[in-house]
């Protein structure tokens, strides 16, 4: 087990070394916009507004909520993993230090969960999509704030995530679809 994290904590300071003010400011963003799954939420309130993305709306929502529920409040609690910088607590991480748990990234999970969601409904959002997912994701790592592994396993479950929010969102979107049409006709 000690070999594994001299590993990841050979890569988090290799990824230390090509720390830049432009790097930073850039990875920084698309940090800050992970953050809560921020932009994941606005493209959703953007997507329900027109009836041709709304039923994609909606799969984003449902990620999120799955992200929440298995990501955030289960599996990060069974497995309690410590930040990186809790091990090394001398490095400097730039961004803010979440006190939660490490492991899976939460940053990283909701976004691929949310791309997955896109990217079932049109593929080219989706691909645009999967793009900030990943620089999110690659941001928690370059700021010391997740292991390696800890975005890896994030985004492999955030595309399970993702697809079965597809799934419920196609089960669900015509019931949702009559309710917009009724109440439109009232």
């Amino acid at each position: 087990m000690e070999n594994i994290y001299e590993f990841y904590f050979a890569v988090l300071e290799a990824l230390q070394k090509i720390h830049s003010p432009v790097l930073d400011a850039v990875l920084g963003f698309f940090t800050y916009i992970g953050t809560a799954g921020i932009i994941w939420a606005v493209s959703a309130v953007i997507m329900l507004r027109s009836v041709r993305t709304r039923k994609a709306g909606i799969s984003v929502i449902i990620s999120l909520f799955y992200e929440l529920i298995i990501n955030e409040m289960l599996i990060k609690h069974i497995v309690q993993r410590p930040r990186p910088f809790f091990l090394h607590p001398w490095v400097d991480t730039i961004v803010s230090r979440p006190s939660s748990f490490s492991f899976p990234s939460g940053h990283t999970c909701s976004s691929f969960a949310a791309a997955t969601a896109i990217f079932c409904f049109n593929r080219k959002l989706g691909a645009a999509a999967y793009l900030a997912a990943a620089l999110i994701g690659f941001s928690r790592n370059y700021f010391y704030i997740h292991f390696p592994t800890d975005v890896i396993c994030g985004a492999a479950i955030g595309i399970v995530l993702g697809v079965f929010a597809h799934l419920t969102a196609e089960k669900l979107y015509p019931v949702t679809e009559k309710r917009f049409s009724r109440s439109h006709r009232e």
